[in-house]
């Protein structure tokens, strides 16, 4: 139980450049372009520390995501906050495969809980917070790859529905 791994993960092989798969991600707004349940993406301003955007689920909920690391190509690490209060720390990474394919991965600590005892945190996370976050990076992982790939657009749920970030329509 000491050992337990509070981070929740996904990652993918994908067929495209390491470049192609940066600009994605780094595309001021183009979370909408590539996230299944992602209504609207605004950016305040974009590209480094300190860059800032706010993203609207289908379900309505919003965050603001803030970049606080940033490695040129390689990735970088995002606060996200809800109604002002300090909620995930996101992680995006880039690793080239060969010159025509990466992996990708995204790596969610969720930092609200910190300050809770050990075994309430290891409840909350190993019942509640963790299968929920596996589901969503699950859900909207193959979103990216099919984007960074084909160029093409991803649609609501496409790779199924969420019960916090994009319910059933």
């Amino acid at each position: 139980m000491l050992n337990f791994d509070e981070s929740i993960s996904a990652q993918s092989e994908i067929a495209a450049p390491t470049s192609a798969v940066w600009e994605q991600i780094t595309k001021p707004g183009g979370v909408v372009k590539w996230h299944p349940f992602v209504k609207k993406n605004t950016t305040e301003h974009w590209n480094g520390i300190g860059s800032k955007d706010h993203v609207v689920y289908f379900s309505g909920r919003s965050f603001e995501r803030e970049i606080v690391d940033w490695m040129e190509g390689t990735g970088y690490n995002l606060k996200l906050t809800e109604n002002g209060k300090n909620e995930a720390l996101a992680e995006y990474r880039i690793t080239p495969i060969n010159a025509n394919r990466c992996r990708f991965k995204v790596t969610v600590r969720i930092q609200f809980i910190k300050n809770l005892p050990f075994p309430i945190r290891w409840v909350l996370l190993k019942f509640k917070i963790k299968p929920l976050f596996t589901e969503y990076l699950t859900l909207s992982m193959p979103g990216f790859v099919s984007c960074a790939e084909t160029g093409k657009q991803v649609e609501r749920n496409q790779f199924g529905s969420h019960p916090v970030f994009s319910p059933e329509i």
